[in-house]
């Protein structure tokens, strides 16, 4: 077993919900607070996406002020980073502690974006995983995904 296995840096994805309730202009001091905490322990944040407002898929329930309080909705946002295993307990004490968290996930993932618009996954056309990447790397213009994907399944059918 390698002594180095578990302090090596890794890359990790922080999915994170933020309560409903904060007005809009609080949205960006609480994210800012989350992404905070990532900076204290990573100096390389690799992709983020601000917060968006979504329906929950099913209730959450959190202590605050010690009430139960219920929700239904809330604000969605994740950050991936690069950091040491030992300093993701320092990440998730500070988002246990954040009132405006609601819930978080910390998983291990790649550097690469592993993202694949769910538009072309309802699609009927099946390619293999290696096409699609490759069809997909070769516009080399990230805003519009739609449009690569959907010129992509085009040559792929054609």
């Amino acid at each position: 077993m390698n002594h180095n296995e578990h302090t090596e840096p890794r890359i990790y994805e922080l999915g994170y919900h933020l309560v409903p309730t904060l007005a809009d202009g609080q949205i960006p001091e609480a994210s800012g607070a989350v992404r905070g905490m990532i900076e204290r322990i990573s100096k390389d944040i690799i992709a983020e996406e601000l917060p968006v407002f979504i329906d929950l898929a099913y209730q959450i329930v959190k202590t605050i002020d010690h009430k139960n309080k219920r929700f239904d909705e809330a604000y969605f946002g994740w950050i991936k980073f690069e950091a040491s295993p030992v300093a993701i307990s320092e990440l998730e004490e500070g988002l246990k502690k954040d009132e405006n968290v609601l819930r978080y996930i910390i998983v291990k993932t790649v550097r690469e974006n592993t993202f694949i618009a769910k538009k072309f996954a309802s699609t009927k056309v099946r390619a293999s995983e290696e096409e699609v990447v490759a069809a997909v790397e070769e516009t080399a213009v990230v805003a519009p995904v739609e449009d690569a994907l959907d010129k992509a399944i085009e040559e792929l059918v054609a």
